[in-house]
């Protein structure tokens, strides 16, 4: 699914319209042949990821077990246990990337712990990590410093480290 497409043609709809929208997929969500389907396909100690809707990302996790319409799990990095609906399992593998729809980044396009910059009040730029996406601004992290910036005045930041072997150390010679 194009989830920017549908993002689009989404900003053109009324609140009513989105409201009615809703309606229809938690009734999709919660129908029973849909929630028996998902299911069928888990098992107790599979390695799933699931949505995390307030930090916008997918998790890994380990599956526990599986309810009639919810699962118990594990996340890998933090160990926490959760209970959540089942359709919030990525079975099918699905890309949950969201490009900005407009220039800079928005709250749809950043996750928790994405690298991010912005210019201070003096001008100079300063580089940290998301640690919280509000309506309005993202909660950035840089140093032992806390900032509250609006969406607008972010730009994202590449991790040259995690780009691996597409960084070649160049040679002294200009052969």
């Amino acid at each position: 699914m194009n989830y920017n497409l549908l993002l689009s043609e989404l900003e053109q709809a009324s609140t009513f319209e989105l409201f009615r929208l809703q309606a229809a997929i938690n009734i999709l969500l919660s129908d029973p042949a849909r929630i028996s389907s998902i299911r069928q396909q888990l098992r107790p100690g599979m390695e799933i990821r699931y949505f995390h809707e307030q930090e916008n990302r997918l998790v890994d996790a380990r599956l526990l077990e599986v309810r009639k319409s919810r699962a118990t799990i594990q996340e890998c990095e933090s160990g926490k246990r959760w209970t959540i609906p089942l359709y919030m399992i990525n079975l099918e593998q699905s890309d949950t990337d969201i490009a900005p729809q407009r220039q800079g980044v928005d709250r749809l396009s950043l996750r928790i712990d994405d690298r991010v910059g912005f210019r201070g009040k003096n001008g100079e730029e300063l580089f940290g990590r998301v640690i919280k996406l509000n309506p309005k601004r993202a909660k950035v992290r840089v140093a032992d410093t806390v900032w509250n910036v609006p969406y607008s005045m972010l730009f994202t930041v590449i991790d040259g480290e995690r780009g691996g072997d597409l960084f070649i150390p160049a040679s002294s010679s200009n052969g």
